[in-house]
């Protein structure tokens, strides 16, 4: 693995034109793949780094997603973060036997719902506002 493998995703969000980044890698170690995200989350960039880090899950043999989203607050309305984890997340055929850490800023709530919804269709996800903690828990 050796940290070699990046991909940087880079979309207009609609919120004023602004840029919303993402960067999908695998870990210095190895053990888990870190999606960093930075902008106004969007379904459309939620889609777009989720299809990219199932992709890297597949192709590395990784199954831990630390998805860094310190910089990025979720503007998804309730119902588009409940049409993503019920409809979208469906649609994109995702592993079902992955452990995924949201890293989250102190005092964002803004991915407390998104993360409810997915959990409670079968995904094993957790939100943490300490990285080292998010790591901990990955690697059990």
């Amino acid at each position: 693995v050796g940290g070699e493998w990046s991909h940087e995703l880079f979309s207009a969000n609609g919120l004023g034109g602004c840029d919303m980044s993402n960067t999908v890698e695998p870990s210095k170690d190895g053990r888990y793949i870190v999606c960093t995200v930075s902008g106004p989350l969007t379904k459309t960039m939620a889609v777009a780094f989720t299809k990219e880090m199932d992709s890297l899950s597949r192709e590395l043999h990784i199954k831990r997603f630390l998805t860094d989203v310190r910089d990025a607050q979720n503007v998804l309305s309730v119902l588009e973060n409940y049409d993503y984890a019920y409809t979208e997340m469906e649609e994109m055929n995702l592993q079902r036997d992955v452990r995924s850490a949201i890293l989250i800023a102190p005092s964002d709530e803004s991915h407390s719902f998104a993360s409810t919804v997915i959990r409670n269709v079968g995904y094993d996800v957790r939100v943490f506002r300490e990285e080292a903690e998010a790591i901990a828990w990955l690697n059990e």
